[in-house]
């Protein structure tokens, strides 16, 4: 849950399927309408990968957005993503078109922040049987 002072305004998921196999995550995250535009997506991005990339061990991550939803596509594209193709997907009963995006560890690296602190690691990792 994103919080922002007393109200919650969004979301942010980390997904690792077979992680223990293939070390990639794929990143899900929504902000209320009124949450946008503030560089909070930017923000949870930047976290979410930091728990991804220093705290798992994670090779690469993935994610999509709808190919119009051009301030999610930008914030992959600023944090270094680079694009994967794109897929199908249903929105409101409708297809529309989802623009993949990839970011591999040692691009990561390039532009990682230096002010996010992960505490607490040693215990969620034996939760999930993380090497």
């Amino acid at each position: 849950m994103v919080m922002l002072g007393e109200q919650a305004v969004g979301m942010q998921d980390l997904i690792g399927v077979d992680f223990d196999t293939c070390q990639t995550v794929t990143s899900f995250s929504w902000l209320a309408p009124s949450a946008r535009q503030q560089g909070l997506g930017r923000e949870m991005r930047a976290a979410i990968l930091h728990l991804a990339f220093e705290g798992f061990g994670a090779a690469e991550a993935a994610s999509e957005a709808f190919f119009d939803n051009l301030p999610s596509n930008r914030v992959s594209e600023s944090m270094g993503y680079q694009p994967n193709g794109s897929n199908w997907a249903t929105r409101r009963g409708e297809p529309a078109v989802l623009n993949r995006w990839r970011l591999k560890r040692d691009d990561w690296e390039l532009s990682r922040r230096s002010d996010i602190e992960l505490i607490g690691m040693n215990g969620v990792k034996d939760v999930l049987h993380i090497k």
